[in-house]
């Protein structure tokens, strides 16, 4: 079948749709031999229409070393309606909600390709692993998208981007028993593009467990390769490693069992690929393969092991057909296995495998009067669950009233049920469920963005969202439910930027409830979000950072009883200063030094003072 899809998209006359407008002049042509940082959407299936219809929310690598970002929960606290608990301090176990949905429906992706742990149980994301060290952008697609990346997606995606960045430098930050240090280096030999990013951060600051003794630290190393060549002026091949690894303490779940615990996660990516982009095409045809290594040791000897591979090819063709109308074709294979071992008093074990083959398509119009409409849709097949189809549909209307432009979408998704749920067994009696089928989500959404003018604008987004056949455990196995869960919210964010002020003003409001009238946990109904950045005098930068986590429910740490969390105000501040191509400066995290757990019965940092050195050769 991979030949097939390989022969198919060569030969294919048929074109998939892409405004030229999203293709830059460097990556048309290299003619020039000007090297330059550039980029592009890496998302699957999709048109400028559709981009437009559901925008992207995006943190630069500008911002993630202005703002100290040394992780990618720090990342992600920067995005409104994505709430994140973490087991502790850095390094620990971290789950992420996005829109109300659950920690297993958001898809992580590197450069547009799924990377989530098969070998965990419900085939979620540890997305307390991931150091910004080898990372040059992280975009966030909130709502519903499996007309674009197909399975898992039912909240959002979460894309990791990397590339060649032509800035030689190195950062150095810390306070104490916290330290990163990271570079970035290219090397241009007889026009291959070779560029070197990675980092290493030690830190051993708070107990991951509420009242703890102990100092829990964790050591992530990160690398990246990446390398582009130009063959002509339209062709260009790339290739990027991947590669993290992060050793951390852990905790048992009470104070008696601190101490022998730790955990060993390992993530390597590869991808290679062409591009062949002209005036109004693009083509492109990638492979990609990942793998996970995740041991966990305990006091006892009790060694656990966690392993998954994961290999894709995709290819897509793009080409725009006039000034109003697009439309294209793609063709993606996954495999996923994995095993895992799970001993001690309680075993768990996993040996298992299944492929996905997907085709999918989209076309855009524009209509006339500044209307323009979207289509994505997309079927997968997969070897155990069977067929699942989801689409996307979309209206852009601009200029309703002057400056006032309003989007209008409607899509579907889908979760498949991990290869735990399907092959896993333990000591208990639990045994995997083949005959499970997918999660499905349906949502509806508007929004309306108000151009002041050319630097500042207002959103307001407002969303509904239905889960149904949810996967939950019941008689010693995993089945399809009738429970269903029902989501709505409202999102608002307004955003200033000139020569001399970054703001950035967000606010959500959510509702996320279960048909049976279990509780939804970890998701406030109320979130704010400031970010602030200004040009001060004399090459001095002010930045700031607030946020509001308002009540919401949790899990008691101890006796498992449902509890309600209290409000969470946390200000992080910071200045910075270039000086003789040196840009020093110094951040306060946690500035009101709020005592707060997230998830119960676990500790967060307390205030630091961090300061960096930055470096551009």
């Amino acid at each position: 079948m991979l030949i097939r899809i390989l022969l198919f998209i060569i030969i294919s006359i048929s074109a998939v749709a892409a405004n030229a407008d999203e293709l830059k002049d460097c990556e048309r042509s290299n003619s020039n031999n000007i090297p330059c940082l550039t980029i592009r959407s890496s998302i699957p299936n999709s048109n400028i229409v559709s981009n437009k219809i559901s925008p992207t929310a995006i943190i630069t690598k500008e911002q993630i070393e202005k703002f100290n970002l040394i992780d990618l929960p720090k990342v992600l606290n920067f995005i409104n309606g994505v709430q994140i608990t973490q087991s502790g301090p850095m390094g620990q176990q971290t789950s992420v909600f996005m829109r109300g949905s659950n920690s297993n429906h958001t898809l992580v992706l590197l450069n547009g390709i799924p990377i989530n742990d098969q070998s965990t149980i419900n085939g979620g994301y540890d997305f307390g692993q991931d150091f910004m060290s080898n990372v040059n952008q992280v975009e966030v697609y909130k709502g519903t998208a499996g007309a674009h990346f197909g399975a898992d997606s039912i909240g959002g995606a979460i894309n990791l981007v990397t590339t060649i960045d032509y800035t030689n430098k190195m950062l150095i930050t810390g306070y104490n028993d916290s330290k990163t240090i990271q570079g970035n280096y290219t090397k241009i030999i007889n026009d291959w593009n070779i560029n070197f990013q990675g980092g290493v951060h030690k830190s051993k600051t708070e107990s991951a467990l509420s009242r703890g003794t102990d100092k829990d630290g964790a050591e992530n190393k990160s690398l990246g390769l990446n390398i582009v060549k130009w063959f002509s002026d339209h062709l260009i091949f790339r290739t990027n490693i991947f590669a993290r690894n992060t050793f951390a303490d852990l905790d048992g779940h009470s104070l008696s069992l601190q101490d022998g615990y730790d955990s060993n996660n390992e993530l390597i990516a590869f991808q290679t690929g062409f591009d062949f982009i002209t005036e109004d095409s693009k083509n492109y045809i990638t492979l990609h393969k990942h793998a996970y290594e995740r041991d966990y040791n305990s006091p006892s000897g009790e060694l656990d092991e966690y392993d998954a591979d994961s290999y894709l090819i995709r290819a897509e063709r793009s080409k725009k057909l006039s000034n109003k109308f697009s439309y294209g074709l793609g063709l993606e294979h996954k495999y996923d296995v994995s095993t895992f071992t799970n001993r001690g008093s309680y075993n768990s074990s996993l040996s298992g495998d299944y492929d996905n083959a997907a085709f999918y398509g989209n076309a855009s119009y524009k209509f006339f009067n500044n209307l323009s409409g979207s289509i994505n849709v997309r079927t997968d097949n997969n070897s155990v669950v069977g067929k699942n189809d989801s689409y996307k549909i979309g209206f852009l209307k601009e200029n309703i009233f002057p400056k006032l432009n309003a989007r209008l979408n409607f899509a579907s998704g889908f979760k498949n049920p991990s290869l735990y749920e399907l092959y896993g067994a333990d000591s208990y009696g639990y045994k995997g469920n083949t005959s499970l089928t997918a999660e499905i989500s349906k949502t509806n959404e508007i929004g309306f963005d108000y151009n002041f003018n050319t630097n500042s604008m207002l959103t307001l987004s407002l969303f509904k969202n239905n889960i149904s056949d949810l996967i939950e455990y019941s008689d010693l196995t995993y089945n399809n439910t009738s429970n269903k869960i029902k989501q709505s919210g409202i999102e608002l964010a307004y955003g200033l930027h000139n020569d001399v002020n970054q703001l950035t003003i967000s606010g959500s409001s959510l509702s996320s409830e279960k048909t049976d009238g279990s509780a939804q946990l970890r998701r406030p109904e109320w979130n704010l979000d400031i970010n602030y950045d200004r040009i001060l005098f004399d090459g001095f930068n002010f930045i700031t950072n607030y946020k509001f986590k308002g009540k919401h429910f949790d899990i008691h740490n101890s006796n498992y009883s449902t509890i309600t969390m209290p409000d969470i105000h946390l200000l992080n501040l910071g200045i910075t200063k270039n000086y003789w191509g040196y840009e020093i400066g110094a951040t306060t995290n946690n500035f009101l030094d709020e005592n707060y757990e997230s998830p119960h019965g676990f500790s967060q940092n307390s205030r630091s003072l961090n300061f960096f050195l930055k470096r551009k050769y």
